[in-house]
């Protein structure tokens, strides 16, 4: 049970940078506009590129972000009450998580998939190591204006 506590304060703890993010207008707006331009820098798109990466990227975006909120949403829902779980419960509440996690996997395999339909492979690679250099640059500056 207590690891059970301790995976899902995890997941918490990680969640709530994004939580503070989401909640909408200019900061969310402001990531998002820096993040495609970022993207966009680091694949160095060309316009007839940008024209048809985009519209596949978004909903990409939106179907983990679906996704990431139905595993908040889960997590949310036993935060409070972990301690009073049973075992079935606690295991059907890991088999949920498991399973968005699968899901997740899923929909990183199909994207890739539509990715590779509009760019060259090399370029495909390079979003998926903007999208982490970009997310790691966030925490960064982040963690530096919290030091302030």
């Amino acid at each position: 049970m207590k690891k059970i506590i301790a995976i899902l304060t995890f997941m918490l703890a990680m969640q709530s940078l994004v939580w503070a993010q989401r909640g909408g207008g200019p900061n969310k707006e402001k990531i998002d506009a820096l993040k495609v331009g970022f993207i966009t820098k680091k694949l160095d798109l060309s316009s007839e590129e940008a024209q048809k990466f985009w519209p596949v990227y978004n909903k990409y975006h939106d179907e983990l972000e679906k996704n990431r909120e139905s595993m908040r949403s889960l997590l949310m829902e036993h935060a409070g009450n972990l301690d009073k779980l049973s075992q079935s419960e606690a295991d059907k509440v890991l088999q949920e998580m498991q399973s968005l996690k699968t899901q997740e996997l899923e929909i990183s395999k199909q994207y890739l998939q539509e990715f590779k339909k509009v760019l060259p492979s090399q370029k495909v690679i390079k979003l998926f190591m903007a999208e982490h250099e970009f997310k790691r640059e966030l925490l960064r500056q982040l963690k530096g204006q919290r030091g302030r």
